[in-house]
């Protein structure tokens, strides 16, 4: 049987340094549970380059079918990694504050100890949540070289970010000439090289150069979306390399975050579809300050805040709305990581008091968090200047909560007839397209409707899809 290794270097690297998964360390995961599912077990290794002994190590994917793959403390046990402090709950707020974080881990350490059910729930944690958060997970894996592993004919798929962290490329080299490895690359985006001003440093050119490189070792490359596929072609054909390296475009999905897992507790679903008080079954468990967001309807924004997300426009439109008489607006909730030049959004943030009260942040919500503040929200913006795909439109979709999204790269993929589409070079595209949402609650339902109504794209889908386009190399 063929062995197949995901590549995690990217992976071990981002949870070294943040409480949870994010974005494509969340797809990458999410695809490789999948594929668990479809080809087993014991066909799949986990791989990464290992900076201290310079050696590429593989370990065996658990057995077991109850182990969460997306669960990051799993994932920390498995991999090798030693847990951030802020990955346990309540403990974010901590992060830049080390000596206090460990105190207070200590702290409710000991109330787990005593079983002092009210000292969580006064901070709006549970002590079952903190106690499974400590427990160290039963995960026993032997992490070998490479070479004792696999033989000619077997693949290793990166479906993370291939071309950043230092030292893989020679192991990737090694893998594909010398071991006689398939190796596939998978490509979220090209947005460094055609759209360059969305990126800091030397992104840029980090990425032109590794492209230009892969094409000696790559055997075939992965896009996630019909206009990354676009994007990769036209960059590999104008390079006019003697052995074209094929592309195949595997789109993501149209789903919600990682599969919530109900509970019972006293006899009562935690299922909000199973219960006679859905807002008490999803809220119990929220920080006092996310579940207070919900006093109000409001619009959702997620992504890291940075300069291609297009927030200043954005915001720049609620603070004319908000000016205006006569109409219910929703307030603006935006749910992500900080993240780079972004300094005209911080500026007018800051200004205007948060547009007066008319827009809150959420820093780096958990996914817990998240799936919250998608099935109470009114409907999601999604103004980027450039995705690759748009994974924020596909998880609202998958919530059967409708968008306004930008008309340009890939989003029009993802968001189908199900969405409200505007140019966003244009605050007053951005105006109307929002306004046809809040203003038309007709129209509104009529979307969700549609999103109802929809065959979505599912990660089993794309799980499926990828592994079928990853044999076919």
């Amino acid at each position: 049987m063929t062995r197949y290794v995901f590549d995690v270097t990217a992976l071990r690297q981002y949870m070294a340094r943040q409480p949870q998964l994010s974005g494509i360390q969340r797809v990458s995961v999410m695809m490789i549970d999948r594929a668990r599912k479809i080809i087993g077990a014991d066909n799949i290794w986990f791989g990464y380059h290992d900076r201290r002994s310079d050696t590429y190590k593989v370990c065996s994917c658990p057995a077991d079918p109850l182990t969460d793959l997306t669960d990051y403390t799993t994932l920390c046990a498995l991999l090798h990694i030693k847990p951030v402090p802020q990955a346990l709950p309540g403990m974010q707020k901590y992060a830049h504050r080390p000596i206090k974080q460990r105190f207070y881990v200590l702290l409710r350490d000991f109330h787990k100890a005593i079983g002092n059910n009210k000292y969580f729930s006064r901070r709006g944690l549970s002590l079952e949540a903190w106690a499974a958060a400590r427990k160290p997970r039963g995960i026993s894996t032997d992490h070998k070289n490479l070479e004792a592993v696999v033989g000619p004919g077997d693949r290793l798929v990166l479906l993370d970010n291939a071309w950043l962290p230092p030292g893989l490329e020679p192991w990737l080299k090694h893998a594909g000439q010398k071991l006689g490895l398939d190796v596939v690359v998978m490509l979220h985006d090209l947005i460094p090289i055609v759209a360059p001003q969305y990126t800091e440093g030397d992104i840029p050119r980090c990425l032109h150069d590794w492209l230009m490189r892969s094409t000696e070792y790559v055997t075939g490359y992965l896009a996630n979306s019909e206009n990354t596929g676009r994007d990769l072609r036209a960059f590999l054909n104008a390079q006019a390399a003697p052995q074209p390296v094929p592309v195949k475009v595997v789109p993501l999905a149209q789903d919600q975050l990682s599969p919530a897992k109900h509970a019972t507790r006293n006899g009562i679903s935690q299922d909000p579809k199973q219960t006679s008080y859905p807002a008490f079954t999803q809220g119990a468990r929220m920080p006092a300050h996310i579940r207070a967001l919900t006093k109000t309807s409001y619009v959702l924004v997620v992504g890291t805040m940075e300069v291609r997300k297009n927030l200043w426009q954005l915001a720049t439109v609620w603070d004319r709305l908000r000016k205006q008489s006569g109409r219910h607006l929703p307030k603006l909730v935006f749910a992500g990581q900080r993240g780079w030049l972004n300094d005209d959004f911080d500026a007018l943030m800051r200004a205007t008091g948060q547009l007066g009260g008319w827009a809150e942040i959420v820093e780096g919500p958990s996914d817990d968090v998240l799936s919250y503040l998608y099935r109470n929200s009114l409907f999601t913006v999604t103004a980027s200047f450039y995705e690759g795909w748009g994974l924020p439109i596909g998880e609202s979709l998958g919530y059967g909560k409708t968008a306004v999204v930008s008309n340009t790269s890939s989003m029009p993929e993802v968001g189908g007839d199900m969405v409200e589409y505007c140019d966003p070079h244009s605050l007053e595209s951005i105006e109307t397209a929002c306004l046809r949402l809040i203003d038309n609650p007709d129209h509104r339902v009529m979307l969700e409707n549609r999103i109802a109504g929809a065959s979505l794209r599912s990660w089993d889908m794309v799980a499926q899809d990828m592994m079928e386009a990853v044999r076919s190399f």
